[in-house]
This record gives C-alpha cells, structure tokens and sequence, in this order.
C-alpha cells in the first residue's frame, strides 16, 4: 500500500437487537453485500474485538465492538465521501440497522514506524489504541512524544521486533466532521502481533512492566485512553 496521505478510523457499536459476537460477523456480511467503494481509497479492513482485556496497562479495554480501518490517498478523498450522496444514502443505511449508536471517528496522517518483511500470517492479532494526550501536553508535543519517543523505546526493547509484525500511529490534531459522534480520543494506534502469544509476552514481558507502561504515562491519560484486541477482517 502506498501513496498513503490519510487515515480514517470509525468506531463501532453494536445495536442492542444484536447478541453478543454477532456485530462484526453482521457487519462484514453487509460489506460483502454493499463493498466499501469510493474515489481515493486504497485499503479498508474491519477490526473484530476478541475476548481480551485491553493489554495495555495504561488504558481500559475499549468500549466499541468493533472498528474499521480505511486508508486513503488524500485527507480531501476521505471528506468527499463522508459527505457524499452515496454514504448519506447508501452506506449508512444499509449498517444503520446493526449500529447502536453513530459511529465515532479518528482521523489523521498515518505513520508506520516499523513494518516486518514477512506478512502477518492467519495467527497475527492487533491491539487498537485510542490514546488521550496527557493535560499537560500540547497536540503536537503528544505527537512528537508518542510516535517518535515512544516508539524508540518499544523498538529498543528485547524480543519486540521478533514479536510484532507491524507499528501503524495515527495522530488525530482535527476532529472529524459533524456527522459523526464527538470523542476525545487524540489518535489511533494499530500494532499488529505474530500471534495472542506474542503479544503477551510483549505486555508480560519485564521491559514493558518497567519501562514501557510508566513511559506512557507521560504523554497519555490513562483514565480516559482505551484499547481493544482485534483479529482483522478484510473488505477489499
């Protein structure tokens, strides 16, 4: 995937007419029936939750069941098709049924801060986080502390590189438009595991006990993050 200029991440929640584990399955049956499709997007793929709590000791486990991931060649392509004919009169209607409430959206340039050579594989899983800037922080300072200091510190530690198969953080400094729900979340991360092994050896592991986890804390709320884990479903 390349050229990639803009990332727009919605979040979902299930109707309550649906029963536990069946949204997402509901919601890729209706992208199968009525495909995602619009001028400028180059990849979509739906993150389904899988029965985990949130590894993430700074974060509580995400209150969605289920996000979609889109990626575009331009932010103006992504706002061209929430605002157009087509998602106003054929893609949310056709899911208004299986949502429970509007979907909330994060927007923002993605930046891949480490990719593996070999693909995931069928046991990859991916934890989603919905960080929170610290109060005290400025937007851009968060930024700068999460995506380059942050992620220096993941990348250093033993093991992390063998464990994890893609690093994807997405810094949200606009909100999305008003057609969506308003939340506080200021990015999105996605970093994808080899395996549910892999990723708790990394969370359980000494070097995220003490250094990774406290280093969060200096740039993060963790009253107010979140992050769920997820297996990925494509629908392209």
């Amino acid at each position: 995937m390349s050229d990639v200029g803009y990332k727009l991440v919605l979040l979902l929640r299930s109707s309550d007419a649906l029963a536990p584990g069946e949204f997402a399955p509901a919601w890729a049956e209706q992208e199968r029936h009525s495909p995602t499709s619009a001028a400028g997007l180059l990849r979509s793929v739906l993150d389904a939750p899988i029965p985990l709590a949130a590894p993430v000791a700074t974060a509580a486990t995400s209150p969605f069941d289920a996000a979609v991931e889109t990626w575009w060649d331009k932010k103006n392509s992504a706002a061209d098709w929430v605002t157009s004919r087509e998602f106003r009169e054929r893609w949310m209607p056709g899911r208004r049924g299986l949502l429970g409430a509007a979907p909330m959206a994060v927007g923002g340039i993605p930046q891949v801060i480490w990719a593996a050579d070999e693909d995931a594989g069928d046991e990859a899983v991916k934890v989603v986080t919905l960080p929170v800037s610290s109060r005290r922080l400025r937007l851009q300072d968060f930024a700068e502390r999460w995506t380059v200091d942050h992620a220096r510190l993941a990348l250093s530690g033993p093991g992390f590189t063998q464990r994890v198969r893609r690093i994807e953080y997405t810094p949200a400094p606009l909100r999305p438009p008003p057609i969506f729900a308003i939340g506080r979340y200021d990015g999105v991360g996605a970093i994808t595991f080899a395996s549910i092994d892999a990723l708790r050896a990394e969370f359980e592991s000494d070097y995220y006990r003490t250094t990774l986890a406290p280093d969060e804390t200096r740039f993060a709320d963790p009253t107010a993050s979140a992050a769920f884990v997820t297996v990925e479903v494509p629908q392209d």
